[in-house]
């Protein structure tokens, strides 16, 4: 069974000697990065630290917009004169921050993540690509820390796992210590069947429909190995871009036989696309090491990237290393 590498006692002091602390997190936040920055800001709140949540947004997945309010868009200056110690989470390359990166020069900073595409720079870092989410990291430093974990905490650390896992469909063989974990969450008063509610539930009809004319356009290729969606710029108009159907798309065309990887190329701008890769559970192609040669991340069954380019291009480009990757296998 896995175990959690310890943390070192030099990222425990640096903890412990802290007193004001600013929590930041990758642009456009998933569930896993949103709550582990709460839990981290409670973490540090209980051990008496002023800690700050900052985050650049924006705050688009329908499961997360409720914490928007919680979040600060940048690093005063007044707090920055402070010299806080800066908790990043969920990510481990600085382009993943926009512009925090330049607010945060000069600062102590403190890596806490579970991307294996990351850079470990900073510091200090505690880097578990073995882990299942970002959340769960965090969980270790209750533990390291001797801090109370609380009903409203586990929920916060359960929600982040169930965002990375597609709520436990994405957990492989010879994990059984992920279930362990779990386990202590749920007596602590966690309820899986709300935060499924949560994460599935409250679609808008336009996100359905939005749904609907995404599968009508997915591309087979590769002898149906390879599917690919994309979005047109009249979508802006006729439906709601905060309200993407992303997780349900990926469900629906990874269920479909044969299927290994799905490339989603959404629409940010002329000739901007911010490209979401997955990959299926038997599948050995790891697209975040292709997302990663975009300057994306993520992991080796999920990952992004934002890029700038021709849409043919760009997928030409990704088909023929996806093909390459195949070929491999």
């Amino acid at each position: 069974m896995y175990i959690y590498p310890e943390i070192p006692q030099e990222i425990l002091e640096t903890i412990r000697s802290c007193t004001t602390a600013v929590v930041i997190g990758h642009v456009g936040p998933d569930g896993d990065c949103v709550h582990s920055q709460i839990a981290t800001q409670k973490l540090l709140q209980k051990m008496g630290v002023e800690a700050h949540l900052v985050n650049t947004g924006p705050f688009q997945r329908k499961e997360i917009r409720e914490y928007e309010p919680l979040f600060a868009p940048h690093i005063g200056p007044q707090l920055k004169a402070k010299k806080p110690l800066v908790v990043m989470v969920d990510c481990s390359t600085l382009d993943r921050i926009g512009y925090l990166a330049e607010e945060i020069e000069g600062l102590t900073l403190l890596t806490i993540d579970h991307h294996a595409s990351g850079d470990n720079f900073g510091d200090l870092a505690y880097i578990v690509p073995k882990s299942l989410s970002t959340t769960l990291c965090i969980m270790q430093f209750y533990k390291a820390l001797e801090v109370e974990l609380t009903k409203e905490i586990a929920e916060h650390i359960f929600f982040g796992l169930a965002t990375d896992t597609g709520f436990l469909k994405f957990i492989g063989p010879y994990r059984g210590e992920t279930f362990q974990l779990l386990g202590e969450l749920v007596e602590l008063g966690v309820s899986p069947n709300d935060i499924y509610n949560q994460m599935e539930g409250g679609n808008t009809l336009i996100s359905q429909r939005f749904l609907a004319t995404l599968l009508l356009r997915a591309q087979s290729l590769l002898e149906g190995r390879l599917m690919i969606v994309e979005e047109e710029p009249a979508d802006v108009t006729n439906f709601d871009l905060n309200d993407r159907p992303s997780d349900l798309l990926y469900s629906h065309l990874l269920g479909v036989d044969k299927v290994e990887v799905v490339l989603y190329f959404k629409y940010i701008a002329s000739d901007v696309w911010e490209i979401g890769f997955r990959s299926s559970h038997s599948s050995s192609i790891d697209v975040g090491a292709i997302s990663s040669t975009l300057s994306g991340g993520g992991h080796r069954k999920a990952a992004g990237a934002t890029v700038e380019g021709k849409l043919e291009d760009l997928k030409k480009l990704l088909i023929t290393t996806i093909e390459r990757e195949l070929n491999r296998e």
